[in-house]
């Protein structure tokens, strides 16, 4: 039997062979729980990073998990964008990576593939557009 239908508006994320074989490198090479956090972050917008012993905070939301045992958090402002969307992790070469994500030390750079709609009948993304951003925080004054 196949996996159950996903729930209306939720996100499923999966991962190709490239994505999937640097989870398992990463897993080799780390000894601590791997999270990939799907944030709003400031310098690479939407990319997935991979954080090992990672404490998710109070504005991410859940929406799975990933090869066994990595936890799936979403920056809780995406969800409505990404609502009943599939969100395809891939990994690609970047040996120069700059980046905090685990997978860099290894010379590769988890990408947001892209994001058709789970039923597949109308892809929110093409390849080359960007995934959609939520807008900034409000940042409070002291």
């Amino acid at each position: 039997m196949g996996a159950p239908p996903p729930e209306a508006g939720a996100v499923s994320v999966v991962l190709t062979d490239a994505a999937r074989t640097a989870l398992a490198r990463v897993r080799a090479a780390r000894h601590g729980a791997l999270t990939l956090v799907i944030g709003n972050g400031c310098c690479d917008s939407t990319a997935p990073f991979l954080f090992e012993s990672y404490l998710g905070g109070p504005a991410e939301t859940r929406i799975g998990e990933l090869a066994g045992s990595i936890e799936v958090l979403l920056d809780s402002q995406l969800m409505a964008p990404f609502a009943g969307r599939e969100v395809v992790i891939d990994a690609i070469a970047d040996p120069g990576g700059d980046s905090f994500s685990a997978e860099s030390d290894l010379g590769l750079r988890l990408t947001l593939e892209r994001m058709p709609a789970i039923d597949g009948a109308t892809p929110a993304l093409s390849p080359r557009t960007p995934p959609p951003r939520a807008a900034p925080r409000a940042r409070s004054r002291r």
